[in-house]
């Protein structure tokens, strides 16, 4: 029985990198014209606040290697600025927005908090101006067109919200922006011409 555990383990695994192998991402260089334009097609309706991106290409490689930078994902940190919980399922994840009020009461991690983010993201409208107790962040990512669909659910669940608790509400694009000023190696390393 155990052979056949690690025989089973050794085709998952090598099945799990195959597929990954196989895997490329066309990234393009986009800007806050081509980021709401995007949107409008896809009838989104966001409050320009809320719009955000990655500061620059340092910070980009800094949350790629801390994993994440995933679609769709949506991140709550409570009142005292602490991730609650690492990982929600989509159904989780829609209870924890009805539910919005009782973020506090949450398991939470002290070892990940908003300030962990915000050093690395920058809004595309205005300055950050904190408005509420707590921040969600929703990821979204054009180089990933599929997934955004689950992600502008939570997003739009989340502003159809009647809470008295005041949200500070982060629609965080993970796309490659042309604010960062690439070099030619960063833009070849990112294969992006």
């Amino acid at each position: 029985m155990k052979k056949l555990l690690q025989i089973a383990f050794f085709f998952i695994i090598f099945i799990s990198c195959y597929a990954q192998k196989n895997i490329s991402i066309n990234f393009s260089i986009e800007n806050k014209e081509s980021l709401n334009k995007y949107l409008n097609e896809n009838n989104v309706t966001i409050e320009e606040n809320d719009l955000f991106s990655i500061k620059s290409f340092n910070s980009f490689a800094h949350l790629n290697n801390d994993d994440k930078l995933q679609v769709p994902e949506i991140l709550f940190f409570n009142s005292k600025g602490f991730l609650v919980k690492n990982r929600f399922n989509d159904n989780e994840c829609s209870q924890v927005i009805n539910e919005i009020e009782k973020i506090d009461s949450l398991k939470f991690n002290k070892n990940i908090t908003i300030n962990d983010w915000l050093k690395h993201i920058s809004p595309l409208n205005n300055d950050i101006t904190e408005n509420g107790s707590i921040y969600i962040i929703i990821n979204w990512a054009k180089f990933i067109d599929k997934f955004n669909e689950q992600s502008f659910e939570w997003y739009k669940e989340l502003k159809n919200q009647d809470s008295n608790l005041k949200v500070n509400c982060i629609l965080l694009n993970l796309d490659i922006q042309e604010k960062w000023n690439l070099t030619e190696k960063q833009k070849k390393a990112l294969n992006i011409e």
